[in-house]
């Protein structure tokens, strides 16, 4: 009765060690298959090695670090051969650290690991394996130092497009920042994934505009015209000048309206009467000269003559000493030639024919609509010589009817926009055509005053053309 207890008990005993056997043996069936790849999340420098043996994860590694590494400069390309810096994969020591992976999951204790994470369905650990590199650090420091050579460079000046009619437009400088950029192209060399670099590359700023360029360029288009070119221009943001026989004297013609209009509001209050308005109007925006004459009557008490004394004393406080207007413009008969002499018109170099009651130059037209901008902007030589006299409000007024004058816009002729010409007065007579704008633009505004002159008669179409070449090519070297 004891025996055949005892036998029943032993096969219950196996009974339920078989299973339990089976299910260690099928275990360690997988963990001795496991042993001879690498475990699921395991990385070398960014590549998924993870169920590769050995080897197999030594010829991937090697294989990714054979590629190009593509560096950018800025938007240059630059491939980066690993043979270059004798980049090379220390092949027994990468095979040590794969070792460690291998060895970890080996012994009772990976025998162990491996069950419970079978059982609890648990993901690899995540391991990232270091190969060993060496590299040749004088020939990566050459490299990069070529490429410094060959893409840096020092901020470009604006350059002349001729064909086009306009210009390039100033380029800043570049150089590479070779010890900032260097970790980061070993980190690029050394990864098996991230192959492409982007250098550290510093931006030198562009050099302050010279008017150098566009005299040259303009000098060159006006070569072929048989008389006399007088140009003025200023930067209003940085104050810069292009003067191209800016001295010359030339007939005052209608460039002396806006002084006449300064003069008369220099002496009263805004808002002026709706007959002095008129007159204004008339002077500023059609150039009336039987106007402009009632004005400086009204400047000296009745007298246009004194009026036009007055506005000449008016130009020489603002240091003009080659502008006067010393007769109105309707009423010269039976007069005495003057003699006036001044710096312009006796230095004879250039002789222009100016008229003896009314001169000027395009410097001195330039910095009058200067002064008229500044003026408008609460500064300037308007406001320091005649801070209670003239106020903004006034040189405002004054750009107003400018901005509204109906005589031919000469430089304006080929200008993106009308909106862009904020002021201008053109003057002309048989052989003198003059045109002053102030221009907005969006990199800067600009004055430019433009004369020309030829001893025999100056046809339309040709002083037109002359002008649309000088207008569009200094708009288009403030704006290439």
């Amino acid at each position: 009765m004891y025996e055949r207890r005892s036998g029943a008990g032993w096969l219950l005993l196996v009974m339920l060690a078989t299973p339990l056997i089976l299910g260690i043996a099928w275990f360690y069936t997988g963990w001795q298959s496991s042993q001879r790849v690498l475990p699921d999340g395991v990385t070398m420098a960014g590549l998924p090695v993870g169920g590769m043996t050995r080897q197999q994860a030594l010829n991937a590694v090697s294989q990714a670090f054979n590629s190009t590494v593509l560096l950018h400069y800025q938007d240059e390309q630059i491939p980066l051969a690993p043979e270059l810096v004798d980049l090379a994969l220390d092949q027994d020591a990468t095979a040590e650290n794969l070792n460690t992976v291998l060895l970890g999951q080996s012994g009772l204790r990976g025998f162990i690991q491996y069950i419970g994470d079978t059982v609890l369905g648990r993901e690899s650990q995540a391991r990232e394996i270091q190969p060993v590199f060496s590299y040749s650090r004088e020939r990566l420091d050459s490299f990069l130092l070529r490429v410094a050579q060959q893409y840096d460079h020092e901020p470009r000046e604006a350059v002349p497009l001729p064909e086009a009619g306009t210009f390039r437009p100033p380029q800043p400088g570049r150089r590479l920042n070779i010890e900032a950029s260097l970790p980061l192209v070993l980190v690029g060399l050394l990864s098996a994934s991230e192959r492409e670099v982007t250098l550290v590359v510093e931006v030198l700023p562009v050099l302050d505009p010279t008017f150098d360029v566009l005299e040259e360029t303009l000098a060159g288009q006006l070569a072929d015209f048989s008389g006399v070119v007088s140009l003025f221009i200023k930067d209003m943001r940085s104050g810069q000048e292009l003067c191209y026989n800016c001295n010359v004297a030339f007939s005052g013609m209608q460039l002396l309206n806006p002084a006449i209009v300064l003069e008369l509001y220099r002496n009263m209050t805004l808002p002026t009467d709706p007959q002095v308005t008129a007159l204004v109007s008339q002077t500023l925006l059609l150039s009336q000269p039987f106007a402009a004459d009632q004005l400086l009557a009204g400047i000296g008490a009745g007298d246009p003559y004194t009026g036009s004394l007055q506005v000449t004393a008016l130009l020489e406080s603002l240091h003009m000493q080659n502008s006067f207007l010393v007769a109105p413009y309707t009423l010269r008969e039976n007069l005495p030639t003057p003699q006036i002499s001044t710096p312009a018109n006796a230095q004879g170099n250039l002789d222009t024919a100016p008229d003896p009651y009314a001169q000027t130059t395009p410097l001195d037209m330039g910095l009058l609509f200067e002064g008229l901008y500044q003026c408008a902007h609460d500064g300037g030589i308007l406001r320091a010589l005649y801070p209670e006299a003239l106020s903004p409000e006034k040189c405002q007024s004054i750009l107003y009817w400018l901005g509204r004058n109906r005589s031919p816009v000469l430089l304006g002729t080929h200008l993106p926009a009308n909106e862009v010409l904020v002021a201008h007065e053109s003057g002309w007579s048989g052989a003198t055509y003059a045109d002053v704008a102030l221009v907005r633009s969006p990199n800067s505004d600009f004055v430019i005053a433009a004369f020309i002159y030829q001893p025999a008669w100056l046809t339309w179409e040709e002083s037109q053309a002359t002008f649309a070449t000088i207008g569009r090519l200094t708009y288009r070297y403030f704006n290439p």
